[in-house]
């Protein structure tokens, strides 16, 4: 999926972000079980945990609160789930092969219903709305007349990671530290929820500059990256939305000209389809 957008500027650069995702989110470093029958109706639904993974735990790839479900349906096999959701919007993740989903609460009325459709290699989320706390039930029937595979999970959003880099033009170091402002706020192409992980900074030579500091104003955030490789690392803890508003300070050491691509690694929630391929 690409999506285009008008360019914005840097200064009086125009400037390029491009996102794109490395991990499917659905990992092996995570808690899985399988469907087991009977579990053909509401009354016979089978206990699963609600997905509660963080960040964090995408960006390490261990994932103990991702609890996936893996099973086979058709369109005469029902497969039931119950599972506990706290109030609030919730999400039916789905992977694998095509199938059809519904929700109910446990007055057994419907509180939403869709059809996955397998596209790619990355899961697809559902959001619903849990009017209150209490136990949910998830029916899942696949869509051909032969078993298919499935992978689903139910409760809060799956992560994944992408990579948004910012070409900031050309930078003219004359005597003075140099700002350059850079506002991510309104960019609809990242993903909401998005969080800086890890910092580098292409196209500045080890001797260019004094050093590299990058300011997140929306959160009030600062970070000094490592002096002559310009990288930062362990950052999603400071919780620094990518959608901020920015300000990299290059710190005068010479009279130099030089053409810095930022990169800022983030993870996201998957709250409909992944960030794949996103040009401005």
């Amino acid at each position: 999926m690409v999506r285009k957008a008008k360019s914005f500027k840097v200064l009086t650069t125009v400037a390029m972000v491009c996102c794109i995702v490395s991990l499917s989110g659905i990992t092996a470093k995570a808690q899985s079980v399988n469907e087991t029958e009977p579990n053909n109706s509401m009354e016979t639904a089978q206990l699963i945990q609600a997905n509660n993974e963080t960040a964090a735990q995408a960006v390490s790839g261990n994932r103990p609160n991702q609890y996936v479900v893996k099973g086979y349906t058709s369109k005469t096999d029902e497969d039931w789930f119950k599972v506990y959701l706290n109030a609030g919007v919730q999400y039916v993740t789905c992977n694998d092969n095509s199938f059809d989903y519904e929700v109910y609460n446990s007055d057994s009325n419907l509180v939403s219903s869709g059809s996955y459709s397998k596209s790619r290699l990355f899961p697809t989320a559902y959001p619903f709305k849990a009017s209150s706390s209490g136990y949910y039930y998830v029916k899942i029937k696949g869509i051909t007349s032969t078993s298919s595979s499935y992978i689903m999970l139910v409760g809060g959003p799956t992560y994944l990671v992408a990579n948004c880099s910012v070409s900031l033009g050309s930078i003219n170091m004359s005597g003075s530290d140099v700002t350059v402002p850079i506002d991510l706020r309104f960019k609809d192409a990242i993903p909401e929820g998005s969080v800086v992980y890890t910092i580098t900074m292409n196209g500045v030579r080890s001797t260019s500059v004094n050093g590299i500091t990058l300011k997140n104003l929306t959160s009030n955030s600062t970070v000094a990256l490592n002096n002559f490789s310009w990288n930062k690392t362990g950052l999603v803890s400071m919780n620094m939305p990518v959608k901020g508003s920015w300000q990299i300070i290059f710190d005068y050491y010479k009279n130099t000209t030089f053409t810095p691509k930022l990169n800022l690694f983030f993870a996201y929630p998957l709250t409909s389809v992944s960030v794949n391929d996103i040009e401005f």
